[in-house]
């Protein structure tokens, strides 16, 4: 019995220790073409990129003009906040060179229809801002955790141009990766551990 606690110790101060290793981290940036409406979001097939910064893990594997591929269809959204469709997560886009293969998943997001020269839309267009929240996947030369991420979409339709016609998009996404234990956390979790073994040992002993 005292053996085996001290193993069960032993990996979990191990197990502490390397949480969270495999998590992505970074950011990067997209361009493409797309036509939205005052409800509904498309993406037209084949025309996103890697587009502008890269940085942390992506950095590794993505360079400017790889081509990301977002989800078919229609992205259905209302004003503020929204759920997708089915209350469950689903793939907003991926990307795959040099072996790795990126996805980001969206969990919530909260879109904003103007036409009213708000939010940095100038007076006369009509804007959709989305930003909102998921998690990034990676496989392939490297398996990542599943990373908490978020993002933002910008499109927009200038005066003149018809709403729901074919127009450009810009958008970027970050990995935010949970915090690792501090050593001194860790120190203090292990101290905990040993004292408790310490406990058990008397108790053993008795």
């Amino acid at each position: 019995m005292f053996k085996r606690l001290v193993v069960l110790t032993a990996l979990a101060v191990s197990s502490a220790a390397v949480a969270h290793a495999d998590s992505i981290s970074g950011f990067f940036s997209a361009t493409g073409t797309d036509s939205f409406t005052s409800s509904t979001i498309s993406f037209t097939p084949g025309s996103a990129v890697v587009a502008g910064a890269v940085g942390g893990t992506f950095a590794t594997y993505l360079t400017d003009g790889n081509p990301i591929t977002f989800l078919s269809g229609s992205l259905p959204y209302s004003q503020g906040a929204n759920t997708p469709p089915g209350g469950i997560p689903i793939q907003l886009f991926s990307t795959t060179e040099a072996g790795e293969t990126f996805a980001f998943d969206i969990t919530g997001y909260n879109a904003n229809f103007v036409n009213n020269g708000s939010l940095g839309c100038t007076t006369g267009s009509t804007c959709l801002i989305v930003t909102g929240n998921g998690f990034f996947t990676g496989t392939g030369v490297v398996t990542y955790t599943n990373t908490p991420a978020t993002f933002l979409f910008t499109s927009q339709y200038v005066p003149g141009q018809a709403v729901g016609t074919v127009t450009s998009f810009s958008s970027s996404a970050s990995a935010v990766p949970p915090a690792i234990p501090e050593p001194a956390s860790l120190a203090l979790f292990g101290t905990g551990l040993v004292g408790l073994v310490g406990i058990a040992r008397r108790k053993l002993m008795a």
